[in-house]
């Protein structure tokens, strides 16, 4: 019997989480955990407490109006996955920690300003089931976000 990585394990739950999500588009799952690989929070995407969700309304306004995947932001009606588990969490329980993202392969940029005030050290991401794991450390999104022309903001 092999025993599951402390990735694919954390992964599996984001993707457990990601079942929550009430956006019609993207269902993603984000799962922080200490260096001591204790949970810290989780998250998925969804609208704020006591808003009516695109799920609840049967449409989704950006599906709508075919708005591209990390664009207008403010046309949205849900908090990303990676912000919920950040709020929930809060800033001094996410200091080194790791974050694991089920449901995407990028991280938009208003996500990667959250992860790194967060404190946050760490990020994997996979899309589904037969996508590849992806790393990205917070020192390549620091980079990232002091040269603007190499912001990735879609898919």
């Amino acid at each position: 019997m092999a025993i599951k990585s402390w990735t694919d394990y954390f992964l599996d739950m984001a993707k457990t989480c990601s079942s929550r999500s009430n956006c019609l588009r993207a269902q993603v799952g984000a799962v922080i955990v200490g260096q001591d690989k204790k949970i810290k929070a989780t998250g998925y995407n969804g609208t704020p407490s006591g808003v009516e969700s695109c799920y609840e309304r049967g449409l989704c306004y950006r599906i709508e109006n075919g708005i591209p995947s990390g664009t207008r932001y403010e046309t949205c009606r849900s908090i990303h996955a990676e912000q919920n588990a950040i709020i929930q969490a809060g800033q001094d329980r996410c200091m080194g920690a790791t974050m694991y993202i089920y449901g995407h392969n990028f991280i938009c940029i208003l996500c990667k300003r959250f992860i790194v005030q967060s404190g946050i050290v760490d990020v994997y991401l996979k899309k589904d089931d037969n996508a590849p794991i992806l790393h990205v450390s917070v020192e390549d999104i620091k980079r990232e976000l002091e040269n603007p022309e190499k912001i990735t903001i879609t898919q």
